[in-house]
């Protein structure tokens, strides 16, 4: 049975937040087996909810085998965590909740960002960030510069287009017309959506392409910007 994307995305949301602590955190004492099960069916209801076709289904089953934080567990996460963001956020702009649809495409950035800069063997900047003793454009702009002493192109675009999005989000205008909210949720979603797989090429150059071919994660991007 189809489940709704109201029932689908605090469920998904609460395991992918199980799934990061249980990356992240030694102590972790939940059940491993019934969190991939949760995250397998969650997938699979994604899947189902964009009629996918079973690719972001077989995708996340391959990623969760074999289960272990040292295999492809973050890997996992991002699928995920990047579809479902930017999956909410289609469905806000269509229930004109245009606010929150870019706070979910904002989330999506940040975490496209940390996941370069783990690539980038920068992760100090994302600590100072997360810590607070520097703001997201300094944080961008640091990024931006270890990409371009890595020979990465359009590391300054893609520093631009994430701080654009950023800004949209802690700095939306409630005033602006019904019209200027629109586009600007939409702006954002899209934006968000290339930024991911800007950051898949980035990292790709880098020598550490993400676990899902560029191709099939940028189809299931497109899948869903086109809801828009």
């Amino acid at each position: 049975m189809a489940v709704s994307f109201a029932t689908l995305d605090p469920r998904l949301s609460r395991d992918l937040r199980q799934l990061h602590v249980f990356l992240w955190d030694p102590l972790w004492t939940g059940s491993e087996e019934r969190l991939r099960k949760d995250l397998l069916r969650g997938a699979a209801s994604l899947d189902a909810f964009l009629k996918a076709g079973g690719r972001l289904r077989k995708h996340a089953a391959a990623l969760a085998k074999p289960w272990s934080r040292e295999h492809q567990g973050s890997a996992l996460y991002e699928l995920l965590d990047d579809l479902l963001g930017l999956t909410a956020a289609t469905e806000l702009v269509g229930k004109s909740k245009f606010r929150e649809a870019v706070v979910r495409a904002e989330a999506v950035i940040e975490s496209t960002s940390i996941g370069v800069c783990s690539t980038a063997k920068c992760f100090e900047i994302v600590e100072e960030w997360e810590a607070r003793k520097i703001d997201f454009e300094t944080y961008t702009r640091r990024l931006a510069d270890a990409l371009a002493s890595k020979l990465v192109p359009q590391s300054d675009q893609f520093r631009r287009v994430l701080n654009a999005i950023h800004d949209l989000g802690s700095e939306w205008d409630v005033s602006a017309s019904k019209a200027e909210q629109t586009l600007a949720a939409r702006a954002a979603t899209e934006g968000a959506a290339w930024c991911v797989i800007r950051s898949i090429a980035i990292r790709t150059i880098l020598g550490e392409p993400p676990k899902v071919p560029e191709k099939d994660f940028g189809d299931l991007l497109e899948r869903i910007v086109r809801r828009l």
